[in-house]
């Protein structure tokens, strides 16, 4: 028999989502006009590539250092508690509206991603998704061979110049958008063919995810997600 909670299975979220994109060697899991209260499982397999997290003590402290008087140092307890369970995940999960997050582990806290945010992290075992509005946005997207690579996050509130890391970076963008000449469809893997600076050209806020075949540069990973708590726009509430 089926065991939803127990089965590690990338379908639980194929099919939670209800769009599935493969291009590339990429696979993307995509909503776009979701109901409020719609619900998004996930219970993916471990990548392919093990991690080992670097000092998040250290990086915590580092952070805290840095923001004394911020929002992670006042509720330092909370992001140091969830820290213990985070995984490096092959996928990154980004956010064009408001989704609630709730997790296995840590059983009494929830996390709540704004418009913008993302996250290459997750909690080990079932997590579920919970649209707070209505006409939800969200993609999840990784190689499908499961591999876990470096990710950079570029988020444009409005048209600007964007350096790719090199040619056979791919592209995922919240929004429809331009690069150069080339229309980047919503949650479309594009493949970069140029290494030199090109405009991005949108309508609306647009965050862009650039997946290289880079080892992941955990560290950075933490620290971008920290700067996102600080920002507001990634939440630790009570569940």
């Amino acid at each position: 028999m089926y065991q939803f909670a127990e089965t590690q299975d990338s379908r639980i979220a194929h099919y939670s989502f209800g769009r599935s994109i493969t291009q590339f060697g990429m696979t993307v899991y995509s909503t776009t006009d979701a109901r409020q209260g719609k619900k998004i499982f996930g219970n993916d397999p471990d990548p392919v590539l093990e991690i080992v997290l670097p000092s998040q003590d250290d990086i915590v402290t580092e952070h805290i250092k840095k923001y004394p008087k911020g929002i992670v140092a006042s509720i330092e307890d909370e992001v140091r508690d969830c820290g213990k369970y985070l995984q490096v995940h092959h996928r990154t999960v980004m956010f064009g509206s408001t989704w609630r997050s709730d997790s296995l582990r840590p059983a009494h806290r929830s996390l709540l991603y704004h418009n913008g945010s993302h996250t290459h992290f997750r909690f080990n075992g079932l997590a579920r998704m919970i649209s707070q509005e209505e006409h939800g946005i969200s993609s999840c997207q990784g190689y499908e061979d499961m591999h876990a690579t470096n990710r950079r996050c570029h988020f444009y509130k409005e048209s600007g110049a964007f350096t790719p890391t090199g040619k056979g970076s791919i592209l995922v963008a919240m929004h429809d958008c331009w690069f150069h000449k080339q229309k980047l469809m919503q949650h479309f893997p594009y493949p970069v063919s140029v290494d030199h600076t090109v405009q991005i050209t949108v309508d609306k806020p647009t965050l862009i995810i650039e997946f290289t075949r880079e080892e992941p540069d955990v560290a950075e990973f933490t620290r971008t997600w920290l700067q996102q708590v600080e920002d507001g726009l990634i939440e630790i509430i009570d569940r």
